[in-house]
């Protein structure tokens, strides 16, 4: 067989090795992200669907509601008559007070573990008719975005002896038949419900307006959580039970959210999807690198060999692809490192010797699946560190076989 068929051959078998790799790692890609056809994103719409989601609050839409009598003239019996009519005007609150406790615990379904949460909610309500009209004070509640379930909802008016009223959900209900110009009320909103890893007021729904002031006090049983929007001014108080996060804004129009965020157990599902979508450049380079440094070194072994240094490259990415649903990100990589570290162990060092397989083997695919995940986990620097490892793998090769006799190479010699 002469050089041209040895060179071709192998070219067309690491060739194959490479697109069967690409193509379960990208099936596997495909399973790992949050998107409802992924084995975690199923869970978690069921999740959802469930016990509920991200809640966002939406402010209750008050209105003046104005009746008066106008003299229309009509046309049919030629003379005025009296016509009663209705004039809406809305009412912008005056200051907003927000006191919530969110008791945080963690829910499993099918053995994944999801952040859950009961919020317990009162929001006080001033309201000013700084309208020229007496009329009926009217509030539109909606149920908060993403909410499967809301319990103890009252509205309560202090000034009215503390009138309850059990509202109507996206219809107008009645809190004080009469109020008149420059009046103001209190109004006091209560309730309870469940969600997951966000809870926020969607106080971005006033940003049209300026709220003389807005104060809130969440409480949480849990210390491990971030701002929804750090942007708001606030500040964060251990307790000893957990934390409070106090907000405290005057003469403000914003289009920021107010509330909390869980750090999620399965945050890293979207960089460990990307990481996956990269990993066949993983896998080709290592192969590459075998290859090369092996002609270079003069160490000869079969080609059916790359098929199992390809399973070892390729099984690294489908241990991490698979454990980040259970388990944290230092366990997932912890583990699959162990296990990748066991395949390389009794399988190398037999077919290169102790020598290659330790100072190339074993080092390049440290480079190629350990340094090259813990690149998909730095967001901000991941395209310069990304291109930064290619450069110096790709400058290792080149500098080795610029230094090396490519005519007593064995693939090219026969020997």
């Amino acid at each position: 067989m002469n050089a041209s068929t040895r060179v071709l051959g192998i070219l067309v078998w690491l060739g194959g090795l490479i697109v069967a790799g690409a193509i379960i790692l990208s099936v596997t890609a495909a399973r790992v992200g949050e998107h409802k056809s992924s084995t975690y994103g199923n869970a978690y719409f069921q999740f959802q669907n469930s016990w509920g989601g991200e809640i966002g609050i939406i402010p209750p839409h008050f209105t003046l509601q104005r009746t008066y009598t106008e003299s229309v003239f009509n046309k049919d019996s030629k003379q005025y008559e009296d016509v009663l009519k209705t004039e809406t005007f809305p009412l912008i609150p005056k200051s907003i007070n927000i006191e919530s406790t969110i008791d945080y615990g963690e829910q499993e379904q099918d053995l994944l573990i999801f952040n859950a949460f009961e919020a317990h909610n009162t929001e006080t309500y001033v309201i000013s008719n700084k309208t020229e009209y007496t009329g009926e004070l009217q509030v539109n509640v909606t149920k908060p975005e993403n909410a499967n379930l809301m319990y103890d909802y009252v509205i309560i008016v202090p000034a009215q002896d503390n009138l309850s009223i059990q509202p109507a959900m996206d219809r107008p209900v009645t809190l004080i038949s009469s109020l008149r110009p420059g009046d103001e009320a209190e109004i006091v909103v209560t309730y309870a419900t469940k969600g997951m890893d966000v809870f926020k007021y969607n106080l971005s729904a006033y940003q049209n307006s300026v709220i003389e002031r807005i104060t809130a006090n969440i409480q949480i049983n849990a210390d491990e959580f971030g701002v929804y929007r750090f942007g708001l001014p606030h500040n964060t108080e251990v307790t000893r039970d957990g934390a409070t996060v106090k907000f405290d804004v005057e003469n403000f129009s914003t289009t920021q959210d107010l509330g909390i965020t869980f750090l999620a157990k399965q945050r890293y599902l979207d960089s460990i999807q990307s990481l996956i979508s990269y990993s066949p450049m993983s896998l080709a380079l290592f192969l590459a690198v075998i290859f090369f440094f092996s002609q270079i070194y003069a160490v000869k072994f079969n080609a059916f060999h790359y098929l199992f240094l390809a399973m070892i490259n390729v099984f690294y990415f489908l241990f991490v692809a698979y454990l980040i649903r259970f388990f944290s990100v230092t366990v997932t990589f912890g583990v699959s490192i162990l296990l990748t570290g066991a395949m390389f162990l009794l399988y190398c060092p037999n077919v290169f010797g102790k020598w290659f397989a330790f100072r190339v083997s074993g080092l390049y695919l440290f480079l190629l699946t350990v340094v090259f995940s813990l690149i998909f986990l730095m967001p901000i620097f991941r395209g310069l560190l990304f291109v930064v490892l290619i450069f110096l793998i790709f400058m290792s090769i080149m500098v080795f076989v610029s230094r090396s006799d490519i005519s007593k190479w064995h693939i090219l010699s026969g020997n």
